[in-house]
């Protein structure tokens, strides 16, 4: 389920003293409700904490139950969100699997520790990928990033079994009309994002199966409100549509 830790956000870039922002997604593949997503994100001056918990819905969850956790805490600088602690849980009806990762303030890893079971062989090679790029971020950290700064990021994104980059283009805004699945109505500006280097760290020549991102957002109480998401995979393309949200400064 990485594709849905890559989702999501589009504030404005200045600075903010403090700002709570819960928002509430539906995941839907072929206008099918598959599960919701409730993201909260909390911004006190240079400080940031964000918890990602995404929940399958309806005959998806009576099917395969899904639920997934992750919460993120760091420091702001600039306009960089820099990851700390990131802690990942994910439990399914097949699996329960986990990823909490530790960072330095430059972003080096200082602690490692994923449920995956690994060979030597496996070990060796993310030690050696990791001594490589030696500074990352987090991917809710990336994508709460162009949500609030639209900013790409200068360190390379790690979610446990990968590495990657993301690099944000600006398309040409639409309007959406009273019948779209979102509750906003009116015009929208759009962020690509793509993937120009993946790597696994665990098997060579991994391959990505995302392809493309697509963000639209709009200014909702002085504040850049993602309304709608475009996945675009090799393997299926998902949509998530805002259905709620709330602001406090």
């Amino acid at each position: 389920m990485r594709i849905f830790f890559i989702l999501i956000a589009i504030l404005y870039p200045y600075y903010l003293h403090s700002k709570v922002i819960n928002l509430h997604y539906e995941i839907d593949w072929k206008s099918v409700h598959l599960a919701d997503i409730f993201w909260n994100i909390s911004i006190d001056r240079n400080e940031y904490e964000i918890e990602f918990l995404i929940k399958s819905y309806g005959l998806t969850d009576k099917i395969y139950k899904y639920e997934s956790l992750t919460s993120v805490n760091g420091y702001v600088q600039g306009n960089q969100f820099k990851p700390l602690n990131y802690r990942s849980k994910t439990k399914s009806s097949n699996q329960d699997v986990y990823s909490n990762i530790n960072f330095g303030n430059d972003g080096k890893i200082t602690s490692f520790d994923i449920s995956k079971g690994i060979n030597e062989d496996q070990i060796q090679m993310q030690r050696q990928i990791l001594d490589k790029y030696l500074y990352f971020t987090d991917p809710i950290s990336q994508i709460s990033q162009y949500f609030i700064y639209q900013t790409d990021s200068d360190r390379l994104i790690v979610d446990g079994l990968n590495i990657y980059e993301l690099i944000s283009e600006k398309m040409s805004s639409i309007n959406l009309n009273e019948k779209n699945p979102t509750i906003y109505i009116g015009e929208v500006n759009i962020l690509k994002l793509t993937f120009p280097f993946f790597q696994g760290l665990h098997k060579i020549d991994k391959k990505n199966n995302l392809k493309e991102i697509r963000m639209y957002y709009a200014d909702i109480q002085d504040t850049n409100i993602p309304v709608q998401f475009d996945i675009f995979s090799k393997k299926f393309n998902a949509k998530l549509y805002l259905k709620d949200f709330e602001i406090n400064e």
